[in-house]
């Protein structure tokens, strides 16, 4: 009896830990990630190359790291899709506006970049499940924010640190992932 007690309480622990957590709704955040001396925040921004996306999409965007803003405010709103908790995150301004943080497993980075990994982009998802995460509390305000449903489900934002051939690129601009890798990938979510 012991043992069938223990076995449930274990594995009600490990269902709990898998929904996520429940952040609520977060308007006018950034979602940033420690850097050289500085944070490294999620961001859209021409400049960064964001607009390389992808010709046969009307609207898609490319998401890196950089220090500067106004394009690092995000939205981050809760909704169901079907019996799930979601959350969908959401450029609140800047450029590529209105636009929902998403990835897809036919787009992904070449290995010098993000080693074969799902690109990190926002759009307007063709499948609702597409802008579907979860955050995972790993204290304070810091979090890990997983893929919750369809394309690249189970993987983790990455920002790994890229030493670029070019020194005029500055150290500050990482390209983001999706990924298994469970490093690169704690969060900070900050009132802006």
């Amino acid at each position: 009896m012991l043992k069938k007690i223990v076995f449930f309480v274990v594995a009600l622990v490990c269902v709990s830990t898998d929904a996520g957590d429940d952040i609520g709704e977060r308007k006018g955040v950034t979602i940033s990630i420690p850097g050289e001396g500085t944070d490294l925040m999620l961001a859209t921004q021409k400049d960064l190359g964001s607009f390389y996306c992808d010709n046969n999409v009307a609207s898609c965007e490319y998401v890196f790291t950089t220090v500067k803003g106004p394009n690092t405010i995000w939205d981050i709103i809760p909704y169901k899709e079907g019996d799930e908790d979601c959350y969908k995150i959401v450029k609140a301004s800047g450029y590529s506006a209105g636009q929902t943080m998403t990835a897809r497993n036919a787009w992904k980075w070449a290995s010098i970049f993000e080693d074969d990994k799902p690109k990190l982009l926002t759009s307007d998802p063709l499948n609702p499940e597409s802008k579907c995460w979860q955050f995972n509390s790993v204290g304070g305000d810091n979090y890990k924010i997983k893929k919750k449903l369809k394309d690249a489900a189970g993987m983790f934002i990455r920002a790994r640190p890229i030493n670029f051939k070019e020194d005029s690129v500055p150290k500050t601009r990482r390209f983001c992932s999706v990924s298994d890798d469970d490093t690169f990938n704690v969060w900070t979510i900050k009132n802006a």
